[in-house]
């Protein structure tokens, strides 16, 4: 989706006018996985168009990478934190304790005091976020966010806030995040009953416009006591 995570001006180009119908027909053959392939170790690209954005997965990859580091030196209890995705092994030292994390509610802009909607206890797994609340810029005094769908070139409008997902792994739920942001609430509630080694907790907007929230039956089990 990199074409038009920059053409909405998300990428690292700034961009005079947000994209019009024309300018979304002409991206759209650039874009989607299904332009890629694994070829041995290499991944191709079908069509030199296409550019792939890996914002989705770096900070979860990192983290990763890191606790691989930290598990290879005997480290036993860690938190390991990038950009607000996390991956978590043990207990927090001198107490024993299991880890505690905040999670964030939808502030009106970026400046905002941040304040915790949930607090979860971990002692082993990863938890990553995704949201349109930070990521955004109006015009014409409509928000767009900068979670791009593949199929229509437009940034995801639907009743999604935030998605936070819990797995074993902090790649595999910062891979997740935005895809569950993408479905729509009941799709992505629907998708993890298929997807057992996931759980989510997401927080919405109701038929009312009322922000509501609510979790995967696992999920609920993390929610602080």
């Amino acid at each position: 989706v990199f074409p038009l995570v920059n053409a909405w001006g998300f990428g690292p180009q700034r961009v005079s006018a947000q994209p019009d119908s024309n300018d979304i027909k002409n991206i759209l053959p650039c874009v989607g996985s299904g332009k890629l392939h694994i070829d041995a170790n290499h991944l191709v690209k079908d069509l030199p168009c296409v550019k792939i954005d890996v914002n989705g997965i770096a900070q979860g990859y990192s983290v990763d990478v890191i606790a691989g580091f930290l598990e290879e030196k005997g480290v036993k209890n860690y938190l390991v934190e990038i950009g607000g995705e996390l991956r978590i092994k043990g207990y927090k030292q001198p107490f024993g304790r299991k880890f505690q994390i905040g999670i964030e509610a939808p502030a009106d802009n970026s400046f905002d005091e941040p304040i915790l909607q949930k607090i979860v206890e971990l002692d082993k797994g990863a938890i990553t976020t995704s949201g349109n609340y930070r990521k955004y810029h109006s015009n014409g005094g409509k928000t767009v966010a900068h979670l791009m769908d593949p199929t229509t070139g437009y940034p995801f409008q639907n009743d999604m806030i935030s998605a936070t997902v819990y797995a074993k792994d902090a790649i595999t739920a910062d891979g997740y995040d935005n895809a569950l942001m993408g479905m729509g609430l009941k799709n992505a509630l629907q998708f993890l009953k298929h997807h057992k080694s996931m759980e989510a907790y997401f927080i919405y907007r109701n038929e009312k416009g009322v922000i509501s929230d609510t979790a995967t039956k696992g999920f609920y089990k993390l929610f602080k006591k």
